[in-house]
């Protein structure tokens, strides 16, 4: 009498896992690819501010750090590349609202004057185009990959479309040259906010159909 062969359950999880991780990272590399590519042609064509190797090393390290919460961690978390706990995902959180906040404005926190003269000023509105335009074209790069369909909890696109905005508003930062409050809060900040609304009620109907027809 021969024993049945037994079936290793733990190998056949792992190695489920690293199948979704593998599909996952299928649709996350050429997003990312093409996400890049778009801001960095962004900034080619409606330049980059001249001083922005000017800025305080601390504003632009800022900055860089935003880049890489937009295009790496945040969309990772996303599609579940990787699964920080709950205190580390509240820390990042926190982390990227005040690093916006203050490499946005920058030396401008200090100069909080004439919020009406620059709300329908010669940058002001421009800039809300700008950052919604790249936003959405950026939207629609994830939409297009699939991103949106990767996980069944619906809050989980609420972390891509953060580094949507995230892009965005880094994209325009590095273009416009304006540093006042009067002008970052509504042209900067302000835009971000509505393009972070507007993508996430996006992202969500692309997440229920998407999710429909698989």
């Amino acid at each position: 009498m021969t024993d049945e062969p037994r079936i290793d359950v733990s190998a056949l999880i792992i190695d489920d896992l690293r199948n979704r991780q593998r599909e996952r990272r299928r649709h996350f590399l050429p997003a990312l690819l093409l996400a890049v590519l778009f801001v960095g042609g962004s900034l080619a064509v409606f330049g980059i501010r001249a001083d922005l190797l000017d800025q305080p090393p601390w504003q632009l390290a800022l900055q860089l750090l935003l880049w890489v919460l937009c295009f790496l961690v945040f969309p990772a978390i996303g599609l579940g590349l990787i699964f920080p706990k709950k205190g580390a995902r509240l820390g990042l959180t926190l982390l990227a609202v005040v690093a916006t906040i203050v490499a946005a404005a920058g030396q401008g926190l200090a100069g909080f004057t004439d919020l009406a003269r620059h709300l329908t000023g010669e940058h002001g509105l421009g800039c809300v185009g700008l950052m919604m335009a790249a936003g959405l074209i950026i939207l629609v790069i994830g939409v297009l990959s699939g991103a949106f369909s990767q996980r069944r909890r619906p809050s989980t696109i609420y972390w891509i479309t953060a580094g949507v905005t995230l892009a965005s508003l880094n994209l325009v930062t590095w273009h416009c040259p304006a540093t006042g409050l009067a002008h970052v809060l509504p042209g900067h900040l302000g835009g971000a906010a509505l393009l972070l609304l507007l993508a996430s009620g996006v992202a969500l109907v692309a997440h229920v159909r998407q999710r429909r027809e698989r």
